[in-house]
């Protein structure tokens, strides 16, 4: 596991700053540990490697987000009305989906594509 090759990979595809980045260290980790732990294939090569650290970056990064960004599409008070777009988490979402199939031939996911939920 090389979690600073997770962190730069993290910090490039969310755009955040270092500082930023490193308040959610412990969740970019748990994400890559998270993949550690499922990994079926004996010999992992190099490519295998960069593969799971992009992986758990996009994994990390849909995390981010759930963790961040509201779900709700919109809410009134009254006479004012408030939009979000949450067309990042789809993004994310389809990102991750992505990484799973490319991750598919090292790891088990137990036929599961969603390996996280967000909880409200």
């Amino acid at each position: 596991m090389n979690l600073e090759n997770t962190l730069n990979r993290f910090r490039l595809i969310s755009g955040l700053g270092t500082e930023t980045v490193s308040n959610w260290r412990d969740l970019i980790s748990d994400s890559r540990e998270y993949l550690d732990s499922i990994v079926t294939k004996e010999d992992i090569y190099e490519s295998d490697e960069k593969r799971l650290d992009n992986a758990a970056a996009v994994y990390a990064y849909y995390k981010y987000l759930s963790y961040t960004i509201s779900e709700e599409t919109s809410f009134s008070a009254g006479d004012l009305k408030v939009s979000y777009n949450n067309e990042k988490i789809k993004a994310a979402k389809e990102m991750w989906e992505a990484e799973l199939e490319s991750i598919k031939d090292i790891v088990n996911f137990d036929n599961s594509v969603f390996v996280f939920k967000r909880v409200i």
